[in-house]
């Protein structure tokens, strides 16, 4: 919920997208640096600083606020959160793909398709990730949706048909 008013808050100061993806790429890159932004041992006037020092004018505000709060650790989140409203604006969807295996370019083709035609959108904006445990299979995440087509789950509910006979 933080996150979700904290994209609000920078869809109302209009920072360039460039910077967004900069301070995103900071705090990932350093992630001790956020846990130092979010301490409450930590004096307010030296997190100012390191801000001052560290991050692009234009969300400097922004961050220290957030990090008056202990909310630092939002920053990242809320920025992804205020990109995909903005591509959503455009007509882009974001789409989180997890696998076991990458999935070949036709299969792609047609869950881009699915998610164009579910979901009115004239584009998908991927984000992908393996994951070994899936067996086979994906689970895709479109918004707020999970389509769940993995083997493990597909074990997990067989499993569960057996056991309650």
């Amino acid at each position: 919920m933080t996150a979700v008013r904290y994209a609000a808050v920078l869809a109302e100061l209009d920072v360039p997208e460039e910077i967004l993806t900069r301070t995103a790429e900071i705090l990932e890159q350093s992630p001790n640096l956020a846990e130092v932004l979010e301490s409450p041992v930590v004096q307010k006037e030296a997190k100012h600083r390191v801000i001052d020092r560290i991050f692009p004018a234009a969300v400097r505000n922004f961050l220290k606020v957030a990090a008056d709060y202990g909310k630092a650790g939002y920053v990242v989140e809320s920025i992804d959160i205020y990109k995909e409203r903005v591509a959503r604006k455009a007509g882009i969807v974001t789409a989180r793909l997890v696998y076991a295996e990458p999935p070949a370019g036709e299969r792609l083709a047609k869950m881009e398709q699915f998610i164009c035609r579910k979901y009115k959108a004239s584009g998908v904006h991927w984000k992908m990730k393996e994951d070994k445990s899936l067996i086979g299979g994906f689970l895709l995440y479109v918004d707020g949706r999970e389509y769940d087509y993995s083997v493990r789950s597909r074990f997990e509910r067989l499993e569960q048909k057996l056991t309650w006979r």
